[in-house]
């Protein structure tokens, strides 16, 4: 099936379920698009409040349409009718649905990410699953949110998974009717599966193989063999565990992000030498719990093949000490797709001008973590300006590439830029800008989906 990357939009997204509501909107005012809002500061008079896109549709706030936009995209028409600058939220489990949605035939119905997705990504990447979400107060929260100002319209592209598989892709003259998921279907695990995408965060394919399988039932197997082209192994890997989450949590309402998280980073210690013995064992001994990646790492006997709930990364670390008495490490790194099939990824070294018998667990960790992000994470310059340089960021870990840290420059105090919600899925590449001539990676960190 065609399948496109997203574009970039600038927008906010928030999350917040709200009560099941279902509308059709009618004809849209000429849009503005994003990059064209006015750089004038709203008028002092002018009252701002923050409301929830469903709500504000049902009481006459907001006019909006729903047109398709491809295989991975909705485009969302925004009217402001009201007398307010309206911060609109668009909810996690946010649904376009089409008649087929209802039973009938015509085009895809799709689920929908957060507008603040950059290409390739999907979800909002809000790190926690917390009780109590969906009658969270939308009025005051901290969620992200899209400004509308009153009397003006905003054009924005929404990422988006199909939900039927199979079933032809929306163009510009199909309209959707936007909907909460429950509205959409009573289906229990297609709630779940969606919201849940939608607030942890992933990658496009990570998403549409997950919502595949739970919508239309169609095997890993299945979409490996028909849709390899679209989606790689590591990224149905990573659904398939997410769809087991999805299963595995009975009638909880959201997957909770400790399991996607544990038993992903596997870690072995051992020494180089017999008086490098004593401090690697010291160090071996606090690592369990401690975060690689901000994922927790779980420690493993150095000579055995664990077995591990895939996919996983282990790190088989070597302690040892140079004759000037810096400690040096050699990784050795594999990933596994399935239990306990190991395949390499590569091997990365770091030294330090402490001794072992000085270096704690944490530091430890840190002058790993370094090492394997500038080793499995590269960045290249793709394209530069007098002002910047557009990156391409690859990504070769296993896992989907939940935030990023790049520094600004060649020395060591160049500013580090943050990257959140980047959303790089396992063997994909993404495209950031940065106003430096060149940048590399100081810090990764994944969620394990």
């Amino acid at each position: 099936m065609p399948w496109r990357r997203l574009h970039p939009v600038r927008a906010l997204s928030a999350a917040g379920l709200v009560s099941s509501l279902m509308f059709l909107s009618g004809p849209a005012a000429a849009g503005r698009h994003l990059d064209d809002e006015p750089s004038t500061l709203p008028a002092s008079a002018t009252t701002t409040e923050t409301v929830d896109v469903l709500k504000a549709a049902e009481a006459g706030d907001l006019k909006v349409s729903a047109r398709g936009q491809g295989q991975d995209k909705v485009r969302l028409s925004i009217e402001n009718v009201s007398d307010k600058r309206l911060n609109v939220i668009i909810p996690p489990g946010l649904v376009a649905a089409s008649a087929l949605g209802q039973g009938g035939r015509g085009f895809q119905s799709m689920g929908l990410g957060a507008i603040t997705n950059r290409p390739g990504s999907f979800g909002r990447f809000g790190g926690s699953a917390a009780p109590g979400f969906r009658s969270m107060p939308v009025t005051g929260s901290d969620f992200p949110a899209l400004t509308v100002p009153a009397g003006e319209t905003v054009d924005v592209s929404v990422p988006g998974v199909c939900l039927n598989y199979g079933v032809a892709t929306p163009g510009p003259r199909d309209v959707f009717t936007l909907m909460d998921v429950d509205q959409y279907t009573e289906d229990a695990r297609i709630r779940k599966a969606l919201r849940s995408l939608a607030m942890l965060g992933t990658s496009q394919g990570v998403a549409q193989a997950a919502m595949w399988r739970i919508c239309d039932g169609v095997s890993f197997e299945e979409l490996a063999s028909r849709d390899g082209k679209l989606l790689n192994d590591r990224e149905l890997a990573l659904a398939a565990r997410f769809v087991d989450a999805v299963d595995s949590t009975g009638s909880d309402e959201l997957v909770s992000p400790s399991m996607m998280a544990e038993g992903r980073v596997l870690v072995s210690v051992q020494a180089e030498g017999q008086a490098a013995r004593a401090e690697a064992e010291r160090l071996v001994g606090k690592l369990d719990g401690l975060r690689l990646f901000g994922l927790p790492i779980q420690v493993v006997e150095a000579d055995e093949t664990p077995a591990a709930v895939a996919p996983a990364l282990l790190v088989k670390l070597a302690l040892g000490e140079t004759r000037e008495g810096e400690a040096v490490g050699r990784m050795q790194v594999g990933a596994t797709l399935a239990g306990d099939q190991w395949s390499p990824l590569g091997k990365a070294t770091f030294r330090d001008r402490s001794s072992l018998a000085v270096l704690d667990a944490q530091s430890l960790v840190g002058l790993m973590e370094h090492e394997l992000a500038t080793t499995f994470i590269t960045v290249k310059a793709a394209k530069r300006t007098t002002t910047s340089t557009t990156l391409r960021v690859d990504n070769r870990l296993p896992f989907t590439v939940a935030g990023l840290s790049l520094r600004a420059g060649a020395s060591p105090g160049s500013p580090i830029v943050p990257f959140d919600a980047v959303g790089i899925g396992p063997a994909r590449s993404a495209m950031l800008p940065i106003q430096a001539a060149q940048a590399e990676v100081v810090g990764v960190e994944l969620n394990g989906l």
